[in-house]
């Protein structure tokens, strides 16, 4: 799933990711619940999906205009949780401890690989040469980038589902496997 919206956005970077302007900020997090609702099922499998399903949720998902903003925000949880702290600065090869920051190059190949926001998309020999890696670390990293991607969003979705549930925002959904027979 995560590999599929980095996909998806990398290609949608040429059209408009913005989605619309006028939604008032009731209506973006009415979009977020309901987004994040659906991924819930989708990654658990509560609600079976067909292929060309999966692909229009993944397009809904990246044209959100808060997409980027949680995907950054889960690259900085990825550096974080792999360093044990986010930086300040972009990757710099040329900094001889830069190579020992495997937080800060998973997030570094994600960002140049899928969500650079200049719209600004490297091949795999661009960012092996602009970070200065080989193609094999870059073959390492890149899978387990996009793993740590997936399972921090799918934290980030289940805690703001469970946070919405408990306020009262939102009603817990029931399944036809969750029903008990009585």
């Amino acid at each position: 799933m995560a590999e599929a919206l980095l996909c998806r956005y990398a290609v949608g970077k040429s059209q408009d990711l913005k989605g619309p302007n006028n939604m008032t900020p009731e209506e973006i997090v009415k979009e977020k619940q309901e987004i994040r609702r659906r991924y819930i099922e989708i990654v658990t499998g509560k609600t079976p999906y067909s292929e060309a399903a999966y692909r229009d949720f993944a397009w809904d998902v990246v044209r959100s205009r808060w997409f980027i903003d949680k995907a950054e925000m889960i690259l900085a949880a990825i550096e974080e949780l792999v360093d044990g702290k986010v930086s300040d600065t972009p990757y710099d090869p040329k900094n001889a401890d830069e190579h020992k920051l495997e937080g800060k190059q998973l997030k570094t190949i994600l960002k140049l690989a899928y969500l650079d926001t200049e719209n600004k998309i490297m091949s795999k020999k661009e960012i092996c040469t602009e970070m200065e890696i080989s193609e094999a670390t870059y073959d390492r990293r890149l899978p387990n980038a996009i793993v740590l991607f997936g399972i921090l969003m799918w934290i980030y979705a289940n805690r703001r589902e469970q946070e919405d549930i408990n306020a009262g925002i939102i009603e817990e959904p029931v399944y036809e496997d969750d029903l008990v027979l009585v």
